[in-house]
């Protein structure tokens, strides 16, 4: 069956008695186009369209023959056996309709990679900035959302926003304790380009790949000290100055470094004591809002707030309007706890390890540690220092 049969419709026609040869010439005189013409035991059957079958009747009857239709086939006869489910197939176009509708909006911003700030405080900060469930997907710049986010929180290193499907997905890299202490310069200007010192130290090992380096092993070197210039010296072979050209420095400076570590903390510190009473409030979650169900309502003085919900997704980044969760409410009694010196001199070496980690997370390789801790009438101070090897070039202009 060819496009035009399948939209307009064709019906499968035996003919039989009188003269079928006849009909057929009156057919082709008029026409009328036959297809797939088969000989059977009760006559012969073919198709046509189905617009052209009450004209082939006027023939039929010239020719004294009898046609009888066998098959119908095409849209129009679709739609006539359809009428009484039309209910459903509306329903189905107003559910796509709905579907497409639902993919402009934002229904589920996601998080990952924050430890220190819950998905809770993320999300309050965004709605401060006007990024809420349920917002057009047009009106979102991720490069904004990154640049808020960075700007509010000085110990997120590294943000990206991304929109996929209909969910805002947000991942973050967070750094507690400290910041990388340089940033490697571009040389898009293409400029001589020294490498430069990040901080003090003493040289441990060179390797130089551009420029001509301008220190050795055992040098001690200070903050900003040029390492490796990017003015390529071209000497004879007696060792003579011919020439000199810039090039962008490139090598490998480690150094042996020195951080001085000091922190200071309450002995004294707020504690929650949970009474183990607690109140669950259900909701559904309909287009970005919260429709709660009849329940009990929160009457604790203390209390905190844990929120669970799930939302109808049709696949993994394709989010619908529709979900349902439950906030659950705890009672807590404040008090203050005091540790004691043992557990305070734990708490100071848990704090000095952590803060290890994070060297060995920038790339420090750490050879000895040493910490002390001070106990004094409401607070423990802890001092240490920390020695290791590490990378300390940085691009700068010459």
């Amino acid at each position: 069956m060819n496009r035009a049969g399948k939209w307009n419709g064709t019906v499968t026609v035996r003919v039989s008695g009188g003269s079928p040869e006849r009909f057929f010439n009156l057919c082709s005189f008029h026409g009328i186009s036959l297809e797939e013409m088969r000989r059977e035991e009760d006559g012969i059957r073919f198709r046509m369209a189905a617009k052209d079958f009450f004209a082939a009747g006027r023939l039929a009857k010239k020719a004294g023959v009898k046609l009888r239709i066998k098959e119908k086939r095409g849209l129009p006869f679709f739609l006539r056996r359809s009428r009484k489910h039309l209910a459903f197939f509306l329903g189905i176009l107003i559910c796509l309709g709905l579907l497409y509708y639902s993919s402009l909006f934002i229904w589920d911003i996601h998080m990952e990679g924050n430890t220190k700030y819950t998905d809770s405080t993320l999300l309050h900060f965004l709605e401060e900035k006007g990024y809420v469930h349920g917002m057009k997907k047009s009106g979102i710049v991720c490069e904004e959302i990154e640049k808020d986010i960075r700007g509010r929180y000085g110990d997120i290193t590294w943000v990206s926003a991304q929109i996929s499907g209909n969910r805002l997905i947000i991942r973050i890299k967070e750094n507690q304790i400290i910041d990388a202490e340089g940033t490697p310069a571009s040389d898009e200007s293409g400029t001589v380009m020294d490498l430069t010192a990040s901080k003090n130290g003493t040289v441990v090992s060179v390797i130089t790949r551009t420029g001509t380096p301008k220190v050795h092993p055992g040098d001690s070197v200070e903050k900003g000290q040029v390492l490796i210039s990017g003015t390529l010296e071209i000497l004879d072979e007696g060792g003579n100055l011919l020439s000199t050209r810039g090039v962008r420095a490139d090598g490998d400076i480690v150094a042996a470094t020195e951080y001085l570590y000091e922190d200071v903390f309450s002995l004294a510190s707020p504690k929650k004591y949970y009474t183990g009473k607690e109140t669950k409030q259900r909701y559904l979650w309909l287009f970005g809002h919260r429709v709660f169900w009849p329940g009990e309502k929160n009457t604790y003085a203390c209390s905190d707030e844990t929120d669970s919900y799930e939302m109808v997704h049709l696949w993994e980044n394709f989010y619908l309007p529709l979900g349902w969760g439950v906030i659950t409410v705890r009672e807590y009694r404040e008090a203050v706890e005091v540790i004691s010196a043992k557990e305070a001199e734990k708490k100071a070496l848990l704090r000095f390890e952590a803060y290890c980690d994070q060297l060995s997370d920038l790339g420090v390789t750490i050879t000895d540690c040493s910490l002390e801790t001070f106990l004094e009438a409401d607070s423990c101070r802890a001092v240490g220092i920390v020695n290791g090897e590490e990378a300390i070039g940085i691009l700068g202009g010459s």
